[in-house]
């Protein structure tokens, strides 16, 4: 006879009541059972674990040191079992989520916060990533979702537009168009510009080049920079303007001043995307709790 779990809690019910009908009562099973079941173990184990008599019962020296050892191994159970079931509903486990500078500064870390209040048992996993290194992410199942630039048109992915931003200009604080309140993207045509690098920001570059050809010229770029601490940093230092997302509003930055576009009207979304072939509990938990909170598109409102 190998020993088996029922062994174990029968003997940690009368280890801990020290009465056999009080521990019958709490496994529900009969006391001559229960008997049996102590017998089996005490065979297996080859030496006695309790002193029997008509008034009491007590541990011997081995079964002292066989319950101090196996005491803990029902609630361990128990709580293996709990664990168990909250992945297997998407409460526990870990979310690899990746996000783009744009998700980020917007209103991506709030979100997040509310869903690790709800769900504090789900670990997040943030990871920086530029959108088309969160496609290619997406597709060899390195990321279970990422919050990137626009959609991501392929057989297995959805999307949900989670935010949605307008194009905003930067400009030295020195820069005689800050005297406006409001620019056009075509007052910019003869400025010089500083924008992301072509390997990170590719997505933004793509879009903003098409507004610029649209008003018929092309940006001078004179430097570029891998992140958005660099392109301020570029602005304030006066060596060119750049367009960003309006949510660099929760970026406060001295030395940089922040104007609407009026002649632009598209917007700049930020996008959640996910494998539908992914079946993680953890992803579906999060996807509900996405749904329920994402800021739908304006055409949907």
């Amino acid at each position: 006879m190998s020993l088996e779990l029922r062994h174990l809690r029968a003997f940690a019910a009368v280890g801990r009541t020290l009465h056999f009908g009080r521990a019958a009562d709490e496994l529900h099973i009969a006391q001559p059972a229960l008997s049996k079941i102590i017998q089996h173990l005490e065979a297996e184990i080859g030496a006695p674990l309790l002193l029997r008599t008509t008034r009491r019962v007590e541990l011997t020296e081995a079964g002292k040191a066989f319950l101090a050892e196996t005491g803990s191994i029902d609630a361990q159970i128990d709580q293996a079992i709990a664990s168990a079931r909250h992945a297997a509903r998407g409460i526990r486990g870990e979310l690899r989520i990746a996000y783009t500078d744009f998700a980020i500064n917007g209103r991506l870390p709030h979100f997040l916060r509310d869903f690790a209040s709800a769900h504090p048992e789900i670990r997040l996993n943030l990871i920086f990533m530029p959108t088309t290194s969160q496609q290619m992410a997406l597709l060899q199942q390195t990321i279970d979702i990422g919050f990137m630039i626009g959609e991501f048109a392929h057989k297995t992915t959805d999307c949900l537009t989670f935010d949605e931003d307008d194009y905003v200009a930067l400009l030295p604080a020195s820069h005689p168009l800050c005297a406006e309140a409001s620019l056009t993207l075509q007052q910019l045509a003869d400025e010089k510009f500083v924008l992301g690098t072509g390997d990170n920001w590719a997505a933004f570059r793509n879009r903003l080049f098409a507004e610029c050809r649209s008003r018929g010229y092309f940006p001078n770029i004179v430097l570029e920079a891998s992140n958005s601490e660099g392109i301020f940093g570029l602005v304030v230092a006066g060596v060119g303007v750049t367009i960003y997302s309006s949510c660099v509003g929760n970026l406060p930055r001295q030395g940089v001043e922040v104007r609407p576009l009026r002649d632009v009207t598209t917007k700049l979304p930020v996008t959640a995307v996910w494998d539908r072939e992914n079946r993680s509990q953890v992803l579906d938990t999060f996807l509900k709790f996405l749904r329920r909170s994402a800021r739908k598109p304006a055409a949907q409102a």
